[in-house]
């Protein structure tokens, strides 16, 4: 994925003037351009357009369908009776994801209605300016799943599925300082294959360490400090957080995808989500 829109709706023009205890002091233009810079990161394009106007949106919509390939929108009120602009998400078939800067969950009843919410992959509310950004990482890490799903793993082979998923991770997430992937053999961890720097640890004992928990535990695990985490494995002064996500079928795990980062707290559900989605293809290799 390399084109991505970014639709606000009505009102979002007044942002920093705008009721600020809710949506905050940032302006639209400031808020655009830290989404465009987080996305240059993650080697993405970005047109923005904001309207008070339903048919421009639903005109610009329409206009760069065949230019973009995925959909960051905050439809602003119009999310709660919109089937219009709905339907335009639904018309041009794209990835999109609503984003709101409040918790629309924990305001008046008509703005836990939406009408948009359907057509998206989902709904991030209540994180500011953080919910576009997390939106973007979203959209590329479905982007990574679905090259995974497309790649036809089964032809592949395992190993070489392995290789690609870790090329993939890492190379989309700037963030991600180290992807690897160990595999159960008896009643240790070995490590496959990774990018990054040389790991001392590449044979972990099932329950050892944070990698060792995740497979003891049969469950993901994210530590926001490394370093505050008794369990941690030293890999490198650098690393400050960790993300683990078995490979798992039924209750038998095969092996994990380990993530570390060298920014602390950087890992959140969304990160899990697609990490476990990735995993879940994997996992019917074994």
């Amino acid at each position: 994925m390399k084109n991505l829109l970014i639709v606000h709706g009505p009102n979002l023009n007044l942002l920093g003037e705008r009721e600020p205890q809710i949506y905050g002091n940032d302006s639209l233009k400031t808020l655009n351009a830290s989404i465009e810079c987080f996305a240059e990161k993650m080697g993405l394009q970005v047109k923005s357009f904001q309207s008070n106007h339903e048919g421009a949106l639903i005109d610009f919509i329409h206009e760069q369908r065949n230019w973009a390939e995925a959909i960051v929108i905050n439809p602003g009120a119009l999310t709660h009776y919109s089937y219009a602009l709905r339907d335009s998400i639904a018309a041009v078939n794209l990835p999109s994801i609503e984003v709101h800067l409040s918790d629309v969950n924990q305001r008046e009843e008509f703005r836990k209605i939406s009408v948009i919410k359907d057509v998206c992959e989902k709904q991030i509310s209540g994180l500011g300016k953080e919910g576009y950004l997390r939106a973007v990482e979203y959209l590329v890490g479905l982007d990574v799943l679905n090259k995974l799903q497309g790649s036809n793993p089964d032809s592949k082979g395992r190993d070489e599925t392995l290789r690609m998923v870790v090329k993939l991770l890492k190379e989309s997430f700037p963030k991600y300082s180290w992807v690897g992937i160990y595999l159960v053999e008896g009643a240790e961890l070995v490590l496959h294959n990774y990018m990054g720097k040389p790991s001392p640890h590449t044979r972990i004992p099932i329950g050892q360490g944070i990698c060792g928990a995740a497979v003891h535990e049969k469950k993901s695990i994210i530590v926001d400090d490394v370093n505050a985490d008794p369990r941690y494995l030293a890999c490198s002064i650098e690393t400050r957080s960790e993300i683990v996500i078995p490979i798992m079928s039924g209750n038998k795990v095969f092996g994990e995808i380990d993530i570390d980062s060298d920014l602390e707290a950087i890992f959140h559900d969304s990160d899990q989500e697609i990490l476990e989605k990735c995993a879940a293809v994997l996992a019917k290799l074994f």
